[in-house]
């Protein structure tokens, strides 16, 4: 559910503007990372309201990009108190064990609006790669990052125990839809 935010780092790192390598942190309260899954087949979401990230950028060497993503499991946001607690729990991200999740980019390619990132993601102490699609827009003395792709929630574990890990009542796919805001240089 977290992985959203893991496009908007690459889309950071591929930025495809003329400029010598720069260091950004995320205008978190521009940016957004969202976690979409269905239950019982109907779509719910929600936001993570607590994030950080920089990314380290040179246009001429994509590849060498840097860049760090990470999101407080526990500020994943339903809409409900109570609902907001249980995927916090030990059955969902375990948040007390886990608190964040991580996204380390390893590997950027593409040119333009054709980006491709690769990288890490990390939720509840287990690391998968992660291969995403970015889009970059430069306006208003900003960069805007946007990016969506679609995780297995079993495959770290999150909802894997008890009745929810049957995928009839809460599917295994997780949308992460992010957007992220940084100042252009």
């Amino acid at each position: 559910m977290i992985q959203r935010f893991s496009a908007v780092l690459a889309g950071l790192a591929l930025s495809a503007l003329n400029q010598a390598a720069w260091a950004a942190p995320i205008d978190v309260a521009q940016s957004e990372v969202k976690a979409t899954f269905k239950q019982f087949n109907v779509p719910v979401g929600g936001n993570f309201k607590k994030f950080a990230g920089d990314v380290q950028f040179d246009p001429s060497k994509p590849a060498s990009t840097q860049a760090t993503l990470s999101v407080d499991t526990a500020s994943y946001d339903l809409g409900d108190p109570e609902y907001n607690k249980e995927v916090a729990g030990k059955d969902w991200f375990d948040s007390k064990n886990h608190p964040k999740a991580t996204f380390v980019i390893t590997g950027v390619t593409g040119s333009g609006n054709n980006l491709q990132a690769t990288g890490d993601l990390t939720i509840r102490g287990i690391k998968k790669p992660l291969k995403f699609p970015v889009k970059i827009q430069t306006s208003g003395g900003k960069h805007t990052f946007t990016g969506k792709t679609e995780i297995k929630r079993l495959d770290y574990k999150v909802g894997a125990d008890g009745e929810w890990g049957d995928t009839t009542l809460v599917a295994d796919e997780v949308l992460i839809d992010f957007k992220l805001v940084l100042p252009a240089k």
